[in-house]
């Protein structure tokens, strides 16, 4: 259920327009920010677009209708509820940290509504991806000014220790100047001063951008732009060719087929550029997006100021965007899918929409030199005639060869000649028909065992999940997290993420059960608990989790003025505060 039209947010700072994006993890969407703008006539109030998300947790939970309030089913989808909403606060954060021309400006994160909100700079636009889907490829130099600018934002991000980690066309916004900005921080990392992680989020990744270290949760621990490289790299691959490019970790038996057998215009320089970004092995990348961005051939265009104004000098113009025109918004299940290379058949990059091939229609030369004449004077003085049949190209092969025009005169020839160059032309029709024939045969037997095995892997999904599912009701969640772990390998969605985080939750609910089993608890200490071991009858203390933080080796245990007097072996006494610190040792009394 989603907010209605003209609800306000913080006591009317924030009013919602409609909704423009959902997902599995929240709505996005426009709103206006009532303010004020002072100046020589005094304050003027204006409503300025903006963006807003909703973290919304569909799947756990629903909607207050008398309170608008959000709520969630059950006490394990209040976990995985607030896990998810301090990753969009996370990512808020993030954002809020990161000003830059080429990247959506935060203005601020709250709470209401027993849920979490972002309100952010409204873009006029459309994601990079739905253009790419609309062109089928783009020019070389408009891909290039769009990596140079996104570039440029992953460079400001990296100076702070922060990686993206999603870097893809639908997560690049054109603006109304035709600027790319990026989006969706929601499965950044951030490292601190020693390159180490600080900031722990869910594993996500996006097939066919993601690098291969993406897939192991211990191959980002220390920071490295070098995963950033690569999706950086697969994106212009994308966008010069049309093709998602095959998943990193498929690519020892899926090789990469180089983007100018995709595109014979992509120049030698930035196909080196992108093969270099894309390498398998982190260290055989570019060190960094600047060494990147200085191979490649950036053509020169009007730079943006630090504030989002309109960018000068001429700019390329875009089709009119409609309704549908995707903005930033939460992780969805729309993973991007994988284009696998078979070596049967090449991936054929989409065609462009724009501008249709024409083609001549070739003339039958028959029946009388009259009609032959009239033919080719009313044909001279026309345009060609396009036309999509894909035998069209094969009939005109047999003109290949000549140097005469297709709109000169025929050559007068006896009524014979004219006979056998009409028998020729239909052996020559059946022929191309054959092959065309014999080409859809071989297509449809691909399309065939393709479909065959795509719903083979669907089935083993769906039987994966349903038995981890089962597994789950009985209790037995690392026996169901194997089952969902070899689903996962199949493809990545929402559901299968989402049932692998219950299982780690009751999982860790389990271990936390079966250590603090080993200990007959007693008063509460701080954050901690004074517990007696079973094991030897020993005193310390334990936290939430059942970890010991005072080992259990005392005698005994009394109160004390700075905390607790821990009695050991030798009757002498260690005093510990209620953090869990010694603060005096072996005192004979306390």
């Amino acid at each position: 259920m989603i907010l209605p039209k003209g609800y306000c947010l913080q006591n009317g700072k924030y009013c919602l327009i409609e909704v423009i994006g959902q997902g599995g993890f929240g709505i996005t969407y426009s709103g206006v920010w009532n303010t004020e703008v002072k100046g020589e006539l005094g304050a003027v109030k204006t409503a300025v677009p903006i963006c807003i998300k909703e973290y919304f947790f569909k799947d756990y939970c629903f909607r207050d209708p008398a309170t608008m309030q959000v709520r969630v089913h059950s006490e394990t989808g209040r976990r995985l509820f607030d896990k998810f909403r301090e990753r969009q606060i996370q990512e808020a954060r993030i954002l809020s940290e990161v000003h830059h021309p080429y990247i959506v400006n935060v203005l601020e994160v709250f709470e209401e509504n027993n849920t979490a909100y972002i309100a952010m700079e409204r873009i006029t636009g459309r994601s990079l991806k739905s253009l790419l889907e609309d062109e089928g490829q783009l020019t070389e130099p408009c891909a290039l000014k769009y990596i140079d600018q996104i570039g440029r934002a992953l460079e400001f991000v990296h100076a702070k220790n922060i990686l993206h980690l999603d870097i893809k066309p639908g997560n690049i916004l054109i603006d109304e100047h035709d600027d790319a900005r990026l989006i969706d921080f929601g499965v950044s990392k951030r490292y601190d001063i020693d390159n180490q992680e600080t900031s722990t989020t869910t594993l996500t990744l996006s097939k066919g951008f993601a690098a291969i270290e993406q897939y192991d949760s211990d191959g980002l621990t220390g920071f490295s732009p070098r995963p950033d490289i690569y999706s950086l790299g697969a994106t212009l691959y994308n966008l010069l060719t049309g093709c998602v490019p095959p998943e990193s970790i498929l690519r020892v038996t899926k090789p990469l087929t180089e983007p100018s057998r995709l595109n014979a215009n992509i120049t030698p320089r930035t196909e080196h550029a992108i093969l270099r970004a894309m390498q398998v092995n982190p260290a055989d990348r570019y060190a960094s997006v600047r060494e990147m961005l200085d191979d490649l051939d950036i053509p020169p265009y009007p730079e943006r100021k630090d504030q989002p104004v309109a960018a000068t000098g001429q700019t390329t113009q875009r089709a009119p965007l409609t309704n549908d025109d995707e903005r930033t918004q939460l992780l969805t299940a729309d993973v991007e899918e994988t284009a696998l290379l078979t070596p049967a058949e090449q991936p054929t990059p989409t065609r462009r929409r724009k501008g249709k091939r024409r083609v001549l229609i070739p003339l039958l030369i028959g029946l009388s030199v009259l009609i032959g004449w009239a033919a080719s004077y009313l044909i001279g003085g026309s345009k060609p005639v396009p036309t999509n049949e894909p035998t069209a190209n094969l009939l005109l092969q047999s003109d290949a060869g000549s140097d005469r025009s297709p709109f000169d005169p025929p050559t007068v020839a006896p009524s014979s000649a004219a006979d056998k160059q009409a028998e020729k032309h239909q052996s020559e029709e059946k022929k191309a028909d054959k092959k065309t024939e014999e080409k859809k045969s071989d297509k449809a037997e691909t399309t065939t065992r393709d479909d065959a095995s795509s719903e083979t892997s669907n089935a083993r999904y769906v039987a994966l999940v349903a038995s981890g599912k089962m597994k789950m009701e009985r209790g037995a969640y690392a026996d169901a997290k194997r089952d969902f772990a070899s689903a996962k390998e199949i493809k990545v969605t929402e559901e299968v993420i989402r049932l692998s985080l219950a299982c780690d939750d009751r999982i860790e609910e389990d271990n936390v059960r079966a250590r603090k089993a080993l200990y007959e608890q007693g008063m509460p200490f701080g954050s901690y608990t004074i517990v007696r071991k079973k094991q030897n009858g020993r005193y310390g203390a334990i936290d939430a989790q059942g970890i010991e933080r005072i080992r259990c080796i005392y005698l005994s245990v009394g109160r004390s003025e700075n905390g607790r007097a821990f009695e050991r072996e030798d009757h002498l006494y260690d005093i510990y505060n209620a953090n869990g610190t010694m603060v005096a040792r072996g005192l004979t009394t306390y």
